[in-house]
């Protein structure tokens, strides 16, 4: 199967215990069509500033090496997949941690052999492979990376800047980070309330108003049999929700889209439906492909 076919908010591991630190990131890298200046493609992470990295993954995909000292296999791999991020550079950031020094990581991410390639698409760590592999193999995988963070609206890149320092960006505003530590503690709820506050007192915070888009998909998910849902038909409204909800939240937000414009015209609530469908939008981001096509089908349908 392919790892990457379920890279979603479904398949999160837990990171609140990096996501209830202080987030060390600016406006650029909450957007997922932005440029992000780096000293290099390559970094290097521990626990002290792994929180910055889970944020570029906002805007980048971020793949994250897993090595040892005592590891051969870790020395074989890391020549090959640096070669593999730079040859696809500026699109991806390799960020490489030792997991003798940084123990409690792989346990983290559960990793459970060393070397281990973990990918961050907004935030969600998804399992790459294990062992050290073939060049060509590992290019096919970051190739794949690539196409699943752009179904996900992931448009940023980054660029290379001597000027660039590894001091800490600016903190988030700070109804912001106090959503962004709900949502690492798993309130979404409160996450809720404060990207409410944020869009009360500037109605034009497009951060906030996508912030509060993922929050309402984390809220209505939460719970969802994903496997069932998607392979269920969707009859009625409700049913049409949420199966487009679950395909967004699993990476397939083509489908999602299509899940509710194909039911748009017999729906008696074609209001409703529109209305999860301009939110959905703001969850995925105006410039992905997805959007764009799924909006010039909805304009039709309504005129």
């Amino acid at each position: 199967m392919d790892p990457l076919s379920r890279a979603s908010l479904a398949s999160a591991v837990d990171l609140s215990s990096l996501r209830n630190k202080p987030a060390a990131t600016g406006d650029n890298a909450a957007q997922s069509g932005s440029t992000i200046a780096v000293p290099d493609v390559v970094a290097v992470a521990t626990e002290e500033n792994l929180r910055s990295f889970v944020a570029v993954s906002n805007s980048v995909p971020v793949v994250i090496e897993f090595h040892a000292s005592w590891s051969e296999q870790s020395a074989s791999l890391k020549t090959k997949l640096e070669s593999a991020v730079r040859s696809i550079s500026p699109r991806l950031l390799l960020v490489r941690i030792d997991a003798e020094a940084n123990p409690q990581l792989p346990q983290v991410f559960g990793v459970a052999e060393i070397p281990a390639v973990v990918a961050l698409i907004k935030g969600q760590p998804v399992p790459l492979f294990n062992g050290d592999q073939s060049a060509e193999a590992i290019s096919a995988v970051m190739n794949r990376l690539i196409e699943v963070a752009t179904e996900n609206g992931l448009a940023g890149t980054l660029k290379v800047s001597t000027e660039t320092k590894e001091a800490a960006e600016p903190m988030l505003p700070p109804l912001h980070q106090a959503a962004y530590d709900a949502i690492g503690s798993g309130d979404y709820q409160a996450a809720k309330t404060f990207y409410e506050k944020a869009i009360a007192q500037n109605p034009a915070d497009k951060l906030a108003q996508a912030g509060l888009a993922q929050v309402g998909l984390l809220i209505r998910t939460q719970d969802t049999d994903f496997e069932s849902v998607v392979s269920s038909p969707a009859v009625t409204d409700e049913e049409v929700l949420a199966k487009a909800d679950a395909l967004v939240a699993i990476g397939h937000p083509a489908a999602g889209f299509a899940t509710i414009l194909d039911a748009f015209s017999a729906s008696e609530h074609k209001d409703i439906l529109r209305a999860r469908l301009l939110e959905l939008f703001e969850v995925i981001g105006a410039e992905d492909e997805s959007v764009i096509n799924a909006r010039k089908r909805l304009t039709m349908l309504l005129f």
